[in-house]
C-alpha cells in the first residue's frame, strides 16, 4: 500500500487538474449556451422585422399598382392634349376626344 502511495498521489493530482479543466469547460459551455440563447432571441427579432418589412413592401407594391392604374385612367398625356387642342378634325381627333371622354367619365365615377 505504501509503495502505491506516490502513484496514488500523482493520480489524485492529475484528477484534480482534470476536474479543474472540466470545470473551466463547463463554465465556457454555460457561457456559450447563454450567448446562443441571446442569439436565438436576436434571430427571432430579425425574423419578425423581416416579416414586417415584407408586409410593408407588399402593401407599398399594391398601393403603387393601384395608383399607377388610377393615373393611367385619369392623366391626359401631352400627345392627346396636343391632338385635341391643335390637331385637325379627323379620325385621330375623334379617337382622342373619345379617350378624353372616357377619362372624364372615370373621374366622374370616382368622385
Amino acid at each position: 500500500h505504501r509503495q502505491a502511495a506516490p502513484d496514488i498521489r500523482i493520480l489524485r493530482e492529475e484528477m484534480d487538474v482534470c476536474d479543474s479543466i472540466l470545470a473551466g469547460l463547463q463554465e465556457m459551455l454555460l457561457g456559450f449556451q447563454a450567448d446562443l440563447s441571446g442569439l436565438s432571441g436576436d434571430i427571432r427579432q430579425l425574423q419578425d422585422q423581416s416579416r414586417s418589412l415584407a408586409v410593408q413592401v407588399d402593401n407599398r407594391r399594391d398601393a403603387e399598382e393601384g395608383l399607377r392604374l388610377f393615373l393611367e385612367r385619369i392623366v391626359v398625356p401631352p400627345n392627346l392634349a396636343e391632338c385635341i387642342c391643335r390637331g385637325e378634325v379627323d379620325e385621330l381627333f375623334l379617337e382622342c376626344v373619345k379617350d378624353l371622354e372616357e377619362k372624364n367619365a372615370y373621374v366622374q365615377l370616382t368622385e
